[in-house]
């Protein structure tokens, strides 16, 4: 019997490998760049550097950022947060902030610490990230209480006196005719 010999590599696989492979190294690099931006940011905010360019940190971002000071400060405050980790996450599984605060715990040393395994921060491992950052929100998640029939009641009657309140003034400040 002749061994049989591999089947050639269909052109088109081949050319999609590689873009997906390529894809997973500029996700990678993009993370990375976002973290080190952001890092740019907070020390030019934080040694005023850009008094030499700008009035105040407001102008200088619409000016020479391109972003508003408070997008800004946004960006820099994931960093602090969260460190560099949470870019890298939220490039390779698109996690929310607000998940991202709820998994953080368990991210550390380059990895996503899930069910006994840590998962390293790497575009191959995107999938396996995703289904796990998914599956840590659920557990992080606070479970909705149980209310009470009259517990919902007094919530709605809050509701409906604040609304006529609102219709109340509405109706003062509002010339009739």
């Amino acid at each position: 019997m002749k061994p049989t010999k591999p089947e050639p590599a269909n052109a088109g696989d081949v050319h999609l490998g590689t873009l997906l492979g390529r894809r997973q190294a500029f996700s990678l690099i993009a993370a990375r760049c976002t973290a080190a931006d952001a890092a740019c940011l907070r020390e030019i905010r934080n040694q005023k550097s850009y008094k030499s360019m700008a009035n105040d940190w407001s102008e200088f971002c619409s000016l020479h950022l391109g972003m508003s000071h408070r997008n800004a400060n946004r960006i820099i405050a994931h960093l602090d947060e969260f460190g560099p980790e949470y870019f890298e996450i939220a490039q390779l599984t698109g996690v929310t902030v607000e998940a991202y605060r709820a998994i953080a715990p368990s991210v550390k040393d380059q990895a996503l610490h899930y069910d006994g395994q840590a998962i390293a921060l790497l575009p191959e491992n995107a999938e396996k990230l995703a289904e796990a950052v998914e599956k840590l929100r659920h557990v992080a998640a606070p479970q909705p209480t149980a209310r009470t029939g009259g517990e919902r009641i007094a919530r709605i009657e809050r509701r409906l006196a604040q609304l006529a309140g609102e219709i109340r003034e509405l109706a003062r400040s509002k010339p009739r005719g």
